[in-house]
C-alpha cells in the first residue's frame, strides 16, 4: 500500500496525512469470496414465496479469474464486483421487507418493482441476506421513468435510510451509539472545534440525516455538517482528481483500483483503518478485494457510457452554448471534459508555495465555503473542478449538494444571508461560491441551463 505514496494529496496539515498498512499487512487481509446476488423487490412486487425460493438455493461463488479470457469477460466480472456487498444482514429485517420504510424513504424502483441499489445474497443454504455497502448502492440512479444508471450519481436515500434505522432500534443508550459512531466515522480530532461537527444525540442525528436527500452522503471521512453529493462515475477514466476535494490522484488503473482499496466500505475500506498523526478511527481492517476483482471492477468502471440524453442542441441550446462561450466557462470547464481537471482552493486557503507553482492548481478561488475541504479527514484546501458532462440527470448541485437544480444553482437568491436552500442545508443561509451567471438575464440563464443539460 505504501509503494505508491503519491497517489494521494496531502491534506492541509501534512503531517496529519493519512498513512496506511503496509504491503504485507495489507496482503494479509482476507478476501471474501462473491457470490451471486439476486434482485430486491419492493414490499407486495416480488414472485409468491420469493424469498423461500431464495432459501433453497445453493451458494454459488461467481467471481472466478480463472475463467476469465476476454477483456469483455472482465468488464462483465467488474460489474458483479461492483454490485458486490461488504455488508450483510438478515433479509427479514432489511428496509426491503418494511412497507413503511420504502414508503416513508420513497425509494425508487424499477417497473417490476425490483429496488437496483440492494441485493439479496445466499451465503449459505437456508439463509438470505440484504447486501449493503456495495458500489452499486451509492453510484445507482433510477430514472423518473424507471430506467437504472449503473455508475451514475446515486438516488437511494441512503443517509434518510439511516435515520428511519436509527430512529427504528430499540437498543438502549442510542445516544451513545450515535456519539461513538460519529467520532469513529467523522472525526477530525487536528479541527478546531472538531466537536461541534458531531452529532452526540439521536434527535440531532436524525435532524442531520434527514436534511440529506437522496445524492448527498455524510461518507466516512466527512462529517455530518459536511456531507457530501455523490459523484457520477461515468466518464472516470478522463478525470485526474478522485474525490470533490481531489484526495487522489488519478493518473491510471492502478490509482483508481487503489481508490478502490480506500474505499471499499463502512468498515473495511483503508481510509478508516489509516493513522492521521496520532488518530486511527479504527483499529483494523480484516477484509479487502482480490488485485483481480480490482482490475476487473476498474475496467468495469471505465467502460460505462451515459444514458442516452434526451435533451437535444435546439435553438434555446444552441443561444446557451453562446452565452457558455461568451461568459468565459471554457476557462474551466474546458470542452470535451467540460473540466479543465485542476484545483481550486477553497475560500481563504493558501496552497503550499511548492504546490501553487504547479500547473495543477488554479492561482484564484471561486469563493466556496471552506467546510469539507478544511474541516474533514478527505480534506485538501482544494476542490477539483467538476465536470459537467452529464448534469441532465443529476442533482444535488455544489460539494454539500445545497443546490437541488441547475435552476436554483444559477439563482442569484441562493447567495442571500437568509436565503433557504432547497438541496442539504441545516440552517438558512448563502449557498456559497461560484457566483459566475448569477448576473445572467432571465433569458440567457434558461438558455445557459438549456445547453448544459445536452452535454
Amino acid at each position: 500500500m505504501e509503494r505508491c505514496p503519491h497517489s494521494k494529496f496531502h491534506l492541509p496539515r501534512p503531517d496529519r496525512s493519512p498513512r496506511f498498512l503496509s504491503e504485507s499487512e495489507y496482503y494479509a487481509l482476507e478476501v471474501p469470496p462473491i457470490y451471486r446476488g439476486y434482485p430486491v423487490y419492493a414490499p407486495g412486487r416480488g414472485p409468491a414465496g420469493y424469498l423461500e425460493t431464495l432459501r433453497q438455493k445453493e451458494p454459488e461463488i461467481v467471481f472466478d479469474p480463472a475463467k476469465l479470457r476476454t477483456r469483455q469477460d472482465w468488464i462483465r466480472a467488474g460489474a458483479i464486483v461492483f454490485r458486490a456487498a461488504r455488508t450483510f444482514a438478515p433479509a427479514e429485517t432489511g428496509i426491503a421487507q418494511s412497507e413503511e420504510g420504502v414508503r416513508t424513504l420513497n425509494i425508487a424502483t424499477t417497473p417490476e418493482g425490483i429496488i437496483p441499489y440492494l441485493q439479496y445474497f445466499v451465503r449459505q443454504k437456508g439463509v438470505v441476506e440484504l447486501g449493503t455497502d456495495a458500489c452499486a448502492t451509492c453510484h445507482t440512479r433510477v430514472l423518473p421513468d424507471g430506467t437504472v444508471v449503473y455508475g451514475g450519481q446515486g438516488n437511494f436515500p441512503w443517509s434518510r435510510r439511516g435515520a428511519w434505522a436509527r430512529s427504528h432500534d430499540p437498543r438502549p443508550n442510542m445516544d451513545r451509539l450515535i456519539a461513538n459512531q460519529e467520532r469513529t466515522l467523522f472525526l477530525a480530532p487536528w479541527v478546531e472545534n472538531a466537536s461541534d461537527l458531531l452529532a452526540t444525540t439521536l434527535a440531532e442525528f436524525v435532524r442531520r440525516f434527514n436534511a440529506m436527500q437522496p445524492g448527498v452522503i455524510a461518507r466516512e471521512g466527512t462529517s455530518s455538517v459536511y456531507p457530501v453529493h455523490v459523484p457520477s462515475l461515468i466518464g472516470i477514466r478522463d478525470l485526474r482528481y478522485l474525490d470533490a476535494t481531489g484526495l487522489t490522484r488519478h493518473r491510471s488503473i492502478g490509482d483508481l483500483m487503489r481508490y478502490a482499496i480506500v474505499n471499499q466500505g463502512v468498515n473495511e475500506g483503508l481510509q478508516m483503518s489509516a493513522r492521521y498523526g496520532d488518530h486511527q478511527p479504527i483499529a483494523k481492517s480484516r477484509q479487502r478485494f482480490s488485485d483481480e476483482q480490482l482490475y476487473a471492477l476498474a475496467l468495469y468502471l471505465y467502460s460505462l457510457e451515459p444514458p442516452p440524453n434526451p435533451n437535444r442542441l435546439d435553438e434555446t441550446a444552441r443561444r446557451g452554448q453562446g452565452v457558455f462561450e461568451r461568459s468565459g466557462c471554457s476557462g474551466c470547464h474546458t470542452p470535451p471534459l467540460y473540466t479543465n481537471n485542476r484545483l481550486t482552493p477553497a475560500r481563504a486557503f493558501r496552497p503550499p508555495a511548492k504546490l501553487a507553482e504547479t500547473d495543477q492548481i488554479l492561482d484564484i478561488s471561486v469563493g466556496t465555503d471552506t467546510g469539507l475541504a478544511l474541516k474533514t479527514r478527505r480534506g485538501t484546501g482544494f476542490y477539483k473542478v467538476p465536470s459537467l458532462r452529464g448534469v441532465w440527470y443529476r442533482n444535488a448541485f455544489g460539494h454539500t449538494g445545497q443546490a437541488e437544480t441547475l435552476e436554483e444553482w444559477f439563482d442569484p437568491a441562493r447567495v442571500r444571508s437568509d436565503y433557504i436552500p432547497k438541496g442539504f442545508h441545516l440552517a438558512p443561509g448563502p449557498i456559497q461560491g461560484h457566483e459566475f451567471g448569477l448576473n445572467l438575464s432571465a433569458e440567457d440563464r434558461k438558455s445557459l441551463i438549456a445547453f448544459l443539460r445536452t452535454l
